[in-house]
């Protein structure tokens, strides 16, 4: 008597499907507004005033009003002068019956003889006053940037993975009897 064992071993099947991601990142919005600073320039173009008239007045050149008065002031020195130079010679004519020197000779020479008086000086003394009259005026408003950005979140799509795990072939034991005759 004989025995037959056949034995088949379970199979299992593994199926794997890969999860899948994707990502996408749309582009941030941005937005930008500009005003533009501003300047504003007034000006008043320049004059030069210059005024040499003191200058001018120190080298003998005057206007005719100042020349009118100086020559007036000069004028009424001398004759003061000339008022007391004959005062004093008249004096001195005078003193002859005094018994002093004869005066005619000597005043004589004295008026004779001019007497020179010589300088030396630099002119002019003053400088000229120089005024510069003129405006410039800068005005702004500082311009403005707005910067508006709008942030766009990433769109992402996920598809979950699956194992799949099944029986391919049950485990399977046959005995079978095998009649044998000798």
């Amino acid at each position: 008597m004989s025995l037959q064992i056949t034995t088949t071993r379970a199979m299992i099947q593994i199926n794997i499907i890969d999860g899948k991601m994707s990502i996408r990142q749309p582009r941030g919005e941005q937005n930008i507004h500009t005003t533009m600073p501003k300047v504003r320039i007034e000006s008043e173009k320049p004059k030069v005033i210059i005024d040499q008239s003191q200058c001018f007045a120190e080298a003998g050149l005057k206007n005719y009003l100042e020349l009118t008065r100086e020559a007036a002031r000069v004028g009424r020195q001398r004759v003061l002068e000339g008022i007391a130079r004959i005062a004093e010679d008249g004096d001195r004519m005078a003193q002859i019956e005094n018994g002093m020197p004869p005066a005619i000779p000597e005043l004589a020479e004295k008026n004779v003889w001019e007497e020179l008086d010589y300088n030396i000086d630099f002119i002019p003394k003053s400088r000229p006053k120089i005024d510069v009259k003129g405006s410039l005026k800068i005005d702004w408003e500082l311009g403005k940037v707005n910067i508006d950005y709008k942030v766009n979140k990433p769109i992402i799509n996920f598809q979950r993975g699956k194992v799949e795990i099944y029986l391919k072939q049950k485990p399977s034991i046959k005995i079978r009897y095998i009649d044998v005759k000798v």
